[in-house]
């Protein structure tokens, strides 16, 4: 997915999405939580010292220990509770995938499929949970695969592939047609997502405490996210803007592994990505 947006829109919402990561940056410290930044933050904070010029969100990771302690904080947290707002399965809001989000109160971004799927989130961090796998290869296989399986039906049963292939000008293979029968399958089942999320859980939940190895299951690409407790932490700081974030003590061996080993040449511009929204609203922040 990629938009173009007008130059001061992007400035903006960089700008807010840097006083979130500020912030994000002021729990963990003060609360002894640690993260870590993959993806496009990632390669941002390397080879741009700050955002990719096009790209338009924050991808942080916590291992699943420090994703609870996070959450526990900001529910308690009575000013940055007010202000975020986390969505997840397990939240009083869900979005259609299991990626809990951290989302900015009164401000709207909504990109192509959560429109047609009627969510309306707003401005957000991605917080991407590490969960252990087996530290065997042909192991933590099955646990990838069983947490893939759970994890697709959980993202047909919440986005309603006719309705976006419609959007689109149709069909584009056979692939949309299941994804759409399936989604249809799936709201007969009473309390399917809730199902499909247990079952996740079980299958992540499978090596806990109990290897080296940790990958993001949640993610498309969990076998190239993977990374080793013992060479990644404890983390190391890089600097971002006027800021700086966390990254794993191996970050370049693992930006390669995870993005590819030219991750410090420019892509050309039709392989740039971001998540361009169909609606974007910077409520009180609209000055900023």
């Amino acid at each position: 997915m990629y938009g173009t947006y007008e130059p001061e829109v992007l400035d903006r919402l960089h700008r807010i999405e840097l006083m979130m990561l500020k912030d994000f940056n002021e729990i963990c410290d003060t609360h002894g939580i640690d993260y870590f930044v993959i993806s496009g933050t990632a390669i941002g904070a390397v080879r741009h010292q700050g955002f990719i010029p096009w790209d338009d969100d924050i991808d942080i990771a916590m291992t699943r220990d420090d994703y609870e302690r996070f959450v526990s904080v900001l529910d308690t947290d009575p000013v940055y509770g007010a202000k975020y707002e986390l969505w997840g399965h397990e939240r009083k809001h869900r979005y259609y995938n299991l990626i809990p989000e951290l989302m900015l109160r009164d401000t709207v971004c909504v990109n192509e499929i959560a429109e047609v799927g009627g969510y309306r989130p707003g401005i957000m961090i991605d917080l991407f949970i590490y969960d252990h796998i087996p530290d065997d290869p042909k192991e933590a296989k099955k646990v990838i695969d069983r947490c893939r399986f759970f994890k697709t039906l959980y993202l047909a049963r919440n986005i309603n592939y006719g309705k976006f292939a419609a959007k689109d000008g149709g069909f584009t293979g056979v692939k949309d047609r299941i994804l759409a029968v399936i989604y249809h399958l799936l709201r007969l089942i009473p309390k399917s997502d809730e199902l499909l999320y247990r079952a996740f859980m079980k299958a992540a939940g499978t090596a806990r405490g109990r290897s080296d190895t940790y990958t993001c299951l949640y993610d498309t690409g969990p076998h190239i996210m993977g990374i080793k407790g013992s060479k990644s932490f404890p983390t190391t700081t890089l600097p971002f803007e006027d800021t700086t974030v966390r990254a794993v003590k191996n970050y370049r061996a693992q930006l390669a592994r995870h993005m590819g080993r030219d991750y410090m040449t420019l892509p050309p511009e039709e392989k740039r990505t971001n998540h361009c929204p169909v609606e974007l609203d910077f409520g009180p922040y609209k000055s900023m």
